[in-house]
């Protein structure tokens, strides 16, 4: 038993049309979030606890804060080295010596600042929109 002659062309064209109207939403979602963070993201937007880096098993956070200032608001973590290890031990092993920046993401089309600074034996990470 053979399909009717133009079935199997429609299946085709189908297939075809749904795999672009998948891109063409995935597109959308991405870009549609940008353009949110763009138009709407102001001075008081904050990156997703998702961008903050990991801290390192040993290391404890001590204190997790949010702060503003002219340039807009940034994460603040406050994070106790292990016993045994420096600040700058634990700043270089999470990447956050100095000042750095973190690429777009696909669900956070920004690029965020991260800096870190050495108080009291307490590492403190800031992290924020650019």
């Amino acid at each position: 038993m053979t399909s009717a002659p133009g079935a199997s062309r429609r299946r085709t064209r189908n297939v075809v049309v749904g795999f672009f109207a998948v891109i063409a939403a995935l597109a959308f979602c991405w870009g549609g979030s940008f353009v949110y963070l763009s138009v709407f993201g102001g001075e008081g937007s904050l990156p997703p606890a998702s961008r903050v880096p990991e801290v390192p098993a040993g290391a404890t956070v001590v204190g997790e804060d949010t702060a503003c200032g002219s340039g807009g608001c940034w994460r603040v973590l406050k994070v106790r080295p292990a016993a045994g290890q420096t600040a700058e031990d634990l700043a270089r092993q999470m990447g956050v010596d100095g000042e750095r920046e973190k690429s777009p993401s696909l669900t956070d089309p920004a690029t965020v600042h991260i800096s870190s600074d050495i108080r009291d034996g307490l590492l403190i990470i800031q992290v924020g929109y650019q």
